[in-house]
């Protein structure tokens, strides 16, 4: 009888180590935890540009805001609307959230006067939450290479389409940091966006 049960509690040993190594060799195969941060990129560079209303805006009124930013143009044939309408989507998601603004700056500033962001603006139900900005465009090109670091440049354009520029959504921290980069032209990006807006916003400073 003693021998019996020394027999099956080493069964039962056995077997529960056999589990535990289950379980281990599971847990290696789990896919690495999502990171509690989004990478900090660099620091924006201070900036002065003119908003649709016709006031200065500087990157300090900015200070404070989670944010996202893109370089379009309005007569853009291109990729412009449909980077419009991902910022349309983010500004509809993130309504009732004061501390996110949307910042579209022109790279054709020439043709986009304050009137003419105006009217482009209200086609997308722009609040005061999304600004939209020209100015000199020495000012904006230098930003948007050297400060967000993506591509602007009308040496290349043609009649129809005078100016090329990323097409990159980007998204900046409270304190003028910027902490991603997203493709306008899918869905599946604006939707990640959205929810690192929503993380940004739960970070402190």
């Amino acid at each position: 009888m003693y021998r019996s049960t020394l027999w099956l509690a080493a069964i039962a040993l056995t077997a529960l180590a056999g589990c535990k190594k289950q379980e281990e060799a599971f847990e290696v195969l789990q896919p690495p935890a999502a990171p509690t941060q989004l990478h900090r990129h660099w620091q924006l560079p201070d900036f002065s540009l003119i908003e649709r209303t016709g006031r200065p805006v500087t990157s300090a009124e900015l200070r404070g805001k989670v944010w996202v930013a893109d370089f379009f143009y309005t007569s853009c044939p291109g990729p412009c609307p449909m980077m419009t309408s991902r910022l349309s989507e983010i500004h509809k998601a993130t309504r009732d959230e004061k501390d996110v603004s949307l910042v579209s700056i022109s790279t054709d500033p020439s043709k986009d006067t304050p009137d003419v962001l105006k009217q482009y603006a209200a086609k997308f139900g722009a609040d005061e939450r999304w600004l939209f900005l020209t100015g000199e465009k020495e000012s904006i090109y230098t930003l948007a290479n050297k400060g967000f670091k993506l591509s602007v440049s009308d040496e290349d354009g043609t009649e129809r389409e005078p100016v090329t520029h990323s097409t990159k959504l980007v998204l900046v921290d409270r304190n003028g940091t910027v902490r991603g980069f997203y493709d306008s032209q899918t869905e599946e990006e604006t939707q990640k966006l959205i929810q690192d807006i929503k993380r940004l916003l739960k970070e402190t400073r």
